[in-house]
């Protein structure tokens, strides 16, 4: 019993370490994050990210016992970046946007930035239809799953606070 009371105390503890907080340009300049500052820190995802691309395939026909066989249909390509995924900034995009990772493939990455009148860093697309949009990824072109256009970066921020003190007892001064 008290193991299982000093094991979740200690849980507590660690996990009450560090927070995690939504990026915004507000941090940015409370905290005077430089490009290499932001480049140093682990960015996660907040929402589920589904990312689809779909190319027609071609037709393909055969002939059999007198039957015309028709195929068709298209290929699908899909990635999901789960909620929680570590990124990294590879690179600062201009109007303070960030090209965010979470691949080892630098060249794959998400833009995220703040929406017209805000703040809060939010995947950003080429275009909206909805709560869907169009982004490029790579070389491709793919839609995102509908309430993308939520979807954060979040970091950890571990505060210490630090006090230096000095006491010291004076001697006294003699004559």
């Amino acid at each position: 019993m008290k193991y299982s009371i000093l094991i979740l105390i200690s849980a507590f503890m660690f996990s009450a370490c560090s927070t995690k907080y939504v990026l915004d340009s507000d941090k940015i300049e409370k905290y005077r994050l430089s490009a290499d500052d932001l480049q140093g820190i682990q960015f996660y995802n907040s929402h589920d990210i589904v990312l689809t691309k779909y190319e027609a395939k071609t037709a393909d026909k055969t002939t059999d016992g007198g039957t015309l066989n028709l195929n068709y249909g298209k290929e699908i390509d899909q990635l999901m970046i789960k909620e929680g995924t570590r990124g990294k900034v590879v690179k600062q995009l201009d109007g303070n946007r960030l090209a965010i990772s979470f691949e080892p493939d630098d060249s794959k990455f998400l833009v995220f930035g703040a929406k017209e009148g805000g703040t809060t860093y939010y995947l950003q697309a080429l275009e909206w239809n909805g709560d869907r949009g169009k982004i490029k990824y790579g070389p491709e072109q793919y839609l995102t799953n509908a309430g993308a256009d939520r979807t954060s970066l979040t970091f950890k921020l571990k505060r210490k606070y630090i006090e230096n003190k000095e006491f010291r007892v004076a001697k006294g001064n003699k004559l």
